[in-house]
């Protein structure tokens, strides 16, 4: 606990700032935060190219890790981000039928200080969820792992952050598809122009470590831009991005992902 406090102690200035003190940008990059004292609440929808042996349309639409904080004393807040999706899934095989309901959801729990001074980080374990209502979007059992988050933050236009977890299902018999054990690497940079105009790129590198070697990193590249608005104390964020998976399971699958992001900003 020692080396937690020396962090936690770093630097003088608190995480929330008052709506009066906050611009598009200081709005634009809360909505991005994985640990921001902010509640964010982004709506996504995600279609995804060239899925299945039909090559058809995989739609997605989630809450996308949102994010909720508690403060627990002066020193230390817990972060809640949620993901919550809800999907059409194409035929996985020649012959299967299409599968729309919900898939597995999770919440990250992230122990974070409550100062910093543009380096802010959280640390915690992940719950799954089993919520799928088809074995096609997911498994049923429940899961666990550890996940950090790192934001580099500064008054200039530029932002940075990085979200990693593992999640393991608890569950599950060996050589079952009932079960889960994957990797989420979430870079993120940004750049905030004026009047709320930003890029950015926001990848979700990941791994199946179930799958066959070979076939267990997606690995996406590309970017999208945005515009925030201020709403009274809080903030909208419209967010358009697209990316194309440079290493996928298959060569022919899944090549494409667009994404259309509608983010609330509320003041805690």
């Amino acid at each position: 606990m020692g080396f937690l406090a020396i962090l936690g102690c770093l630097g003088g200035s608190a995480h929330a700032q008052s709506p009066a003190q906050m611009s598009e940008i200081d709005f634009s990059k809360e909505a991005d935060n994985p640990v921001s004292r902010w509640i964010t609440l982004p709506l996504r929808y995600e279609a995804e190219f060239d899925s299945g042996p039909y090559r058809a349309v995989k739609d997605t639409f989630k809450i996308s890790q949102a994010v909720v904080p508690f403060r627990l004393n002066e020193d230390w807040a817990l972060i809640t981000r949620t993901n919550f999706p809800l999907e059409a899934q194409p035929p996985k095989k020649t012959g299967e039928h299409w599968a729309f309901g919900l898939a597995n959801s999770y919440t990250t729990f992230f122990l974070s200080p409550e100062h910093g001074e543009g380096f802010f980080w959280g640390v915690g374990p992940v719950l799954y969820y089993p919520t799928a209502t088809n074995h096609a979007l997911g498994v049923n059992h429940w899961g666990t792992g550890p996940s950090a988050a790192v934001v580099l933050k500064y008054p200039g236009p530029w932002e940075f952050a990085a979200v990693a977890n593992n999640i393991w299902s608890l569950g599950g018999a060996p050589g079952s598809t009932d079960r889960t054990n994957s990797f989420l690497l979430n870079p993120m940079a940004s750049y905030h122009f004026g009047e709320g105009w930003s890029l950015a790129t926001s990848p979700n590198i990941t791994a199946n470590w179930l799958a066959k070697p070979g076939e267990q990193w997606t690995v996406p590249i590309g970017g999208g831009f945005s515009k925030t608005f201020r709403n009274g104390d809080g903030a909208l964020k419209l967010s358009l991005a697209a990316y194309y998976n440079a290493i996928r399971p298959q060569a022919s699958n899944e090549t494409w992902l667009a994404q259309f992001t509608l983010t609330f900003v509320f003041p805690k």
